[in-house]
């Protein structure tokens, strides 16, 4: 699976200052420090850029649109996001915890080093994502249509994928011990051969020699 990066040249990018307000809007931007206190936030328009720590933690969040830019120590954790779409994007070292990302679109992302325990991506289009290094206990892909997605090291304890769409999703080199999945989401998914009896197991398969 390829993954497009980010398109952006670094040279181009300039020091932008963080403004309060119910709108984010930034354009070859390199922010450091974004502490969103707002509530409720009507729209984040974000196109190639690199932002470091940006906090949106337990906010409301109507409209977020990214693409061909770079997150590093964001703080996502508790917001609620009635809308979003994301597209050659890479979040790095960042929070996720309890964040609701319900019905997202996103292409060609990646999330890495991150902790996303509880995060919901429930109803969520994917495609062309890999999540790397990450802690997605008890994370909710409930309904969602995946496709080229890979879990690489990533702790799924306990997640949820009843009802979704598995296309070319790749488990093997994580943790999925206690992972829902119903026999409708099963399409093209490669797994370990501990986890093949694993899931055998949960859908009521017996394993006789």
């Amino acid at each position: 699976m390829e993954i497009r990066k980010p398109i952006m040249d670094k040279g181009r990018l300039k020091k932008s200052s963080f403004e309060e307000g119910s709108v984010l809007y930034l354009d070859n931007s390199l922010l450091d420090g974004a502490p969103f206190d707002s509530e409720n936030i009507d729209e984040i328009n974000i196109s190639t850029s690199i932002i470091h720590n940006l906090s949106l933690q337990s906010s409301l969040v109507e409209d977020m649109k990214s693409i061909d830019s770079v997150f590093t120590g964001a703080s996502f954790a508790g917001a609620v996001f009635h809308q979003v779409y994301w597209e050659r994007i890479v979040i790095d070292k960042s929070r996720f915890q309890g964040t609701q990302l319900m019905r997202c679109f996103a292409r060609d992302v990646v999330i890495e080093r991150s902790k996303g325990n509880d995060l919901s991506l429930r109803f969520a289009k994917i495609k062309n994502m890999l999540f790397f290094d990450c802690d997605l206990e008890n994370a909710d892909f409930a309904g969602a249509e995946m496709e080229n997605v890979v879990f690489k090291n990533c702790n799924l304890k306990n997640s949820q994928f009843s009802h979704a769409k598995l296309n070319n999703v790749n488990f093997k080199e994580s943790i999925i011990e206690g992972i829902a999945i119903s026999k409708d989401s099963f399409g093209n998914i490669t797994v370990n051969t501990g986890q093949a009896i694993y899931l055998a197991s949960t859908l009521g398969l017996h394993i006789e020699d």
